[in-house]
């Protein structure tokens, strides 16, 4: 999201405010003179601004001109560094620890010999499509060669994985507050 967006986004939250019931009002209020409220709000702005300013920054134009002047082809890499620097420091604030420490063990292990999810997505995008030519379906063909060979998925993988949809699938179908059964 770009600065200008940002503060789009913000300036009709502002203007959202005033609608709100007086009784409402008078709530946010008492809890922005709150110091237990305060603290934490403070941290998860700064936070947030780190997020978005990093995000932002890295987007404008100047900022991936001088990047990729100076580190070429590795300015993206370069973005991405800067994303997890991000998110590290999001994650030592909150005292989350290593983000796979909070994975179960049985996540963990499909996680140990399956590739990112990413390839699933080049997958899709490589055969989902009106027409292949002879050159992206031989790529097709080659990196879903590479992607099933590579993976190492066995019964107890294929269990977890189905239970998981299962649990997604039912949460998924559940009806959603106010809406009638």
């Amino acid at each position: 999201m770009r600065m200008g967006e940002t503060f789009a986004t913000f300036s009709i939250f502002c203007l959202f405010l005033p609608q709100l019931p007086v009784d409402a009002r008078q709530g946010w209020l008492a809890a922005l003179q709150d110091r237990s409220i305060l603290a934490p709000l403070a941290w998860d702005l700064g936070l947030l601004l780190l997020f978005v300013g990093q995000h932002s920054l890295m987007a404008a134009e100047r900022v991936k001109a001088w990047t990729s002047r100076y580190f070429g082809v590795l300015q993206r890499s370069l973005y991405v560094a800067c994303t997890a620097l991000a998110l590290q420091v999001y994650y030592h604030v909150l005292g989350l620890g290593e983000p796979l420490a909070l994975k179960s063990p049985r996540a963990l292990r499909l996680f140990s010999h399956l590739r990112h999810p990413v390839c699933v997505e080049l997958l899709t995008v490589l055969w989902v499509v009106p027409t292949l030519g002879m050159d992206r379906l031989l790529l097709a063909l080659l990196l879903t060669l590479y992607l099933g060979l590579a993976h190492g998925l066995d019964q107890q993988d294929l269990r977890y994985l189905r239970a998981q949809l299962q649990r997604k699938l039912h949460l998924l179908s559940r009806p959603q507050d106010g809406e009638a059964e």
